[in-house]
C-alpha cells in the first residue's frame, strides 16, 4: 500500500471515530461534533498524540507541492 493510501485510510478511521452517526432518537439537528478538539472543547492526550502527526503531513505536502 502506498504511503498516501495508508494516510488516507488512517484519516478515514479518525473521521469515523470523531463523527459517528447520531442516535436515531436524537431530537437535535446537529450533524457533526461542535467540539474544538477530538474528545471535547479541552485538549486531551489524544489531541497531543495527533497534532504532531498532522503537522508532519502538512510539512510533507507543502514540500511536495513546492517540488512540482
Amino acid at each position: 500500500m502506498p504511503l498516501n493510501g495508508g494516510l488516507l485510510k488512517t484519516l478515514q478511521k479518525r473521521d469515523e471515530y470523531v463523527n459517528p452517526p447520531l442516535d436515531k432518537n436524537s431530537m437535535e439537528d446537529v450533524k457533526f461534533s461542535t467540539y474544538r478538539f477530538l474528545d471535547s472543547d479541552k485538549m486531551t492526550l489524544a489531541d497531543c498524540d495527533l497534532l504532531p502527526k498532522l503537522h508532519i503531513v502538512k510539512v510533507v505536502v507543502r514540500q511536495k507541492i513546492l517540488q512540482l
